[in-house]
């Protein structure tokens, strides 16, 4: 897998110029905006003032009126040609994350708009209570020969509870959340959640047992349940564990989440909210947050092939969302 020292190599030989052309663009949006108001307000005074004087100051309301709705016109105009403009955002979007994302695996395909259904997390069984609110962005799929599909993305489900009477708004997850359809059915069900977690939290799990993996480190930190001791021993790989158990010690504070269960595993890592929605107004020279999205999909990706053999070569077509 990439290391940081790969990406920021990868940055300043190829990144950097994207980030400059995406920033040059946000900065000509800006000055395209200024130029519209500079010229479009003294214009408009100039032409209330010369309309009045040409028909008399008692149609100075009536000027007035006429010219507010002009303004509102240019206004309009104003945000949806300039401050919403798609140019910088495009160069963004499809050069810096896509390239981000294709330099952790070239054979991720990327929407950047778009995100997992919230039916896939509530199939995961991995929440127990209802989604309430949902929403997400850069969704990436991977379609293998041998029959493996992945798709992950940025997801932000929140659920309603009571408390004291009243209903607030509670997390069930943030993060990074990844869906893979198996080539072949898996044996039994299984789940790996972090202490503080039990098979009571889970969407109708069955019957389940509790397992250790026999790795002092990895059962301080997390719990397995399983369906079937056969499942536990065919899926909690040593090299799963030690992924597992790497990802602890660099993210203490984060949450990992894993079911599998038919032909379907999901896996859940908990990180800050990415969004990384361009604004106009706001430089895109943000080199520690792209650094951090890089991070945050390459343990994803580290984890992904630890439980599931993503070693298959791509297919040659374009691949589509399942």
């Amino acid at each position: 897998m990439k290391t940081k020292e790969d990406f920021q190599q990868f940055f300043s030989q190829h990144l950097a110029k994207e980030l400059a052309a995406a920033e040059s663009a946000r900065k000509g949006t800006i000055l395209k905006a200024i130029m519209v108001w500079v010229i479009a307000v003294p214009l408009g005074i100039m032409v209330t003032w010369g309309v009045s004087s040409w028909m008399g100051m008692e149609h100075l309301i009536a000027v007035a009126i006429l010219n507010a709705l002009v303004f509102g016109f240019i206004g309009y105009m104003f945000w949806r040609e300039v401050l919403t403009s798609r140019h910088f955002y495009n160069l963004f979007k499809g050069r810096v994350i896509d390239g981000i994302i294709r330099f952790v695996d070239d054979r991720l395909h990327y929407i950047p708009h778009r995100h997992l259904a919230p039916t896939v997390l509530v199939k995961s069984r991995l929440f127990g209570k209802p989604i309430h609110a949902y929403e997400g962005d850069d969704y990436c799929f991977m379609q293998l020969d041998n029959g493996i599909f992945l798709e992950f993305s940025e997801v932000h489900a929140k659920t309603t509870e009571r408390e004291d009477g009243k209903k607030r708004v509670a997390s069930l997850f943030d993060g990074l959340f990844a869906h893979v359809k198996c080539a072949e059915p898996r044996v039994g069900d299984m789940y790996i959640l972090p202490k503080g977690m039990t098979d009571a939290d889970l969407y109708q799990p069955g019957r389940l047992t509790s397992y250790t993996a026999d790795v002092p480190e990895f059962d301080q930190h997390f719990t397995v349940y399983s369906s079937s001791g056969a499942a536990v021993r065919r899926y909690l790989t040593p090299q799963l564990v030690r992924a597992i158990v790497d990802f602890h010690r660099e993210y203490p504070d984060r949450a990992l989440l894993l079911a599998s269960h038919g032909r379907e595993l999901y896996l859940g890592i908990s990180c800050k909210a990415h969004f990384f929605e361009p604004d106009v107004w706001q430089s895109l020279m943000d080199v520690k947050g792209l650094e951090e999205f890089f991070m945050d999909l390459n343990v994803l990706m580290r984890l992904i092939n630890a439980a599931v053999d993503l070693s298959g070569s791509p297919v040659t077509a374009e691949a589509q969302p399942a």
